[in-house]
């Protein structure tokens, strides 16, 4: 789906800004747990896999040359709408129709979709098979998520949560570089292609190693619930996503998206059998993992955007050296994750994610104080290198810990809900830093009050050890 690095080459870009030289292109019951695990991180370690990452490439290409700038910003808008879709219908799949079913088919659209953009051949044909490719990686994150949290105890999350933090955080890092230098030796339509191995493999150890287990009643599926979920949310990214929109049409893609709210709103309390439970919606972890999906998604999706560019502005960096500047950041990242598991079952998520929160809004203001005062790159790294150490805790378990409250059969929904919201935190975070302009102390301030308002909301509202331990968390809510 589309990544928080993408966010930010799509504002180095020199296409959208009328060049026509280099533009960026995406790589974008009984089982074996090891094989369906590795199903997960497979896709993440192959150039990006479900993931979306850009470059700047030299080849001459027909896209390039049609100039409309304005076009060709919907290779990404519409792959972030996309999967914005398929995140939603997907967990709601999964709970239906099976974890399998739902990773399979979702994988197969984004190969498909894959290969479709290396064949594309015009902007609104690679736009279009961008779609495609984001409605399948919007199935598979969630779903692989939902997964992990089926084979593994909260217990065995601990060990194995730094697993999957290290695959998505070397897919990050290692994408954009690896799609270079395929760009630069074989074209840009092997960056597409590439995926489709690495997602081949991933269907392979999952379908060998993975079983649903048996229905225990009818698995209907309402699409109107989750479609009119996904509408409104789709409306609201579109409304925020820089250059997709002229500025009239705006406030009328804000007030559709109002609308479809308000009708799913209405649609959900009428059904039967609603997306998210009401019961559900009012147990306080639920509650807080929803609010810390909204937080952690401002913060990463920020940081990932502009920590290469404050970097280049003040620090003097190339362009590589500020990528790397965010290898402190997901291998603290890493090792919180490691340990934010044992927080959760000691002190609840309050402990986990609270405290998270705290430590992410501190490591970033240490950061924003060695930026300005031109501290040595040592100085930087720590402080990133902090911040990910705080967020890796409270991004992970405000997802674990919803995902523990509920049945198998809501697993998916809730996993999709925090996930939909981490994509809906970013995406207004981005656009509030817009906002403050080429000021780079207040872009800073800006993620520091994002992280301090998540710990302040999560102290007074998420559960502590007594309502969301280890005892609490064994216990799922009933309908």
């Amino acid at each position: 789906m589309s990544c928080a690095p993408c966010m930010g080459i799509r504002r180095l870009n020199p296409f959208l800004h009328g060049s026509l030289e280099h533009p960026p292109l995406a790589g974008g019951g009984a089982r074996t747990r090891a094989p369906a695990r590795d199903c997960g991180g497979a896709p993440g370690a192959g150039g990006g896999g479900v993931r979306d990452h850009g470059g700047h490439h030299r080849d001459a290409h027909p896209h390039r040359r049609a100039g409309r700038p304005a076009l060709y910003a919907w290779v990404f808008t519409g792959f972030l709408l996309a999967s914005t879709v398929g995140v939603l219908l997907g967990g709601r799949l999964s709970d239906r129709l099976g974890r399998r079913g739902t990773f399979v088919g979702g994988m197969g659209l984004f190969l498909l979709g894959s290969v479709l953009c290396g064949f594309s051949t015009s902007v609104p044909m690679l736009v279009a098979f961008r779609v495609l490719q984001g409605l399948g990686a919007g199935a598979v994150q969630p779903t692989t998520l939902t997964i992990s949290s089926d084979l593994y105890t909260l217990e065995e999350r601990a060990a194995i949560q730094s697993v999957f933090t290290g695959a998505w955080g070397l897919a990050s890092v290692i994408g954009p570089v690896v799609g270079g230098l395929l760009t630069e030796s074989l074209g840009w339509r092997s960056v597409f292609w590439v995926n489709v191995p690495v997602g081949l493999l991933a269907v392979a150890l999952l379908r060998g190693s993975y079983r649903d287990p048996p229905p225990s009643r009818e698995r209907s599926f309402e699409l109107g619930g989750p479609a009119l979920g996904a509408l409104s949310m789709t409306l609201v990214l579109l409304a925020l996503e820089p250059q997709a929109l002229p500025a009239p049409a705006v406030l009328a893609v804000l007030l559709a998206a109002a609308l479809s709210g308000w009708a799913f709103v209405r649609q959900q309390r009428r059904s039967p059998d609603p997306l998210v439970p009401p019961t559900v919606l009012r147990d306080p972890t639920v509650r807080s993992g929803l609010i810390g999906g909204l937080v952690s998604g401002g913060v990463l999706y920020t940081l990932s955007a502009y920590v290469p560019l404050w970097m280049v502005a003040h620090g003097g960096h190339t362009a590589l050296g500020a990528g790397v500047a965010l290898v402190p950041l997901l291998a603290g990242w890493a090792l919180g994750s490691s340990f934010g598991v044992k927080l959760l079952l000691r002190g609840g998520l309050r402990a986990s994610a609270g405290l998270g929160f705290l430590l992410a809004g501190t490591g970033a203001a240490l950061f924003g104080l060695a930026l300005s005062r031109g501290a040595a790159d040592g100085w930087l790294y720590a402080s990133l290198g902090l911040l990910g150490i705080g967020l890796g805790p409270a991004a992970s378990t405000c997802i674990i810990a919803p995902q523990a409250r509920v049945r198998w059969e809501q697993r998916g929904a809730i996993t999709s809900a925090v996930y939909a919201c981490r994509m809906l935190g970013g995406s207004l975070a981005i656009a509030l830093v817009n906002l403050l302009g080429g000021s780079e102390p207040r872009q800073v301030l800006m993620v520091v009050a994002i992280a301090a308002a998540g710990a302040i909301a999560l102290e007074r509202l998420a559960p502590g050890a007594e309502t969301s331990g280890r005892a609490a968390l064994a216990t799922p809510v009933l309908d």
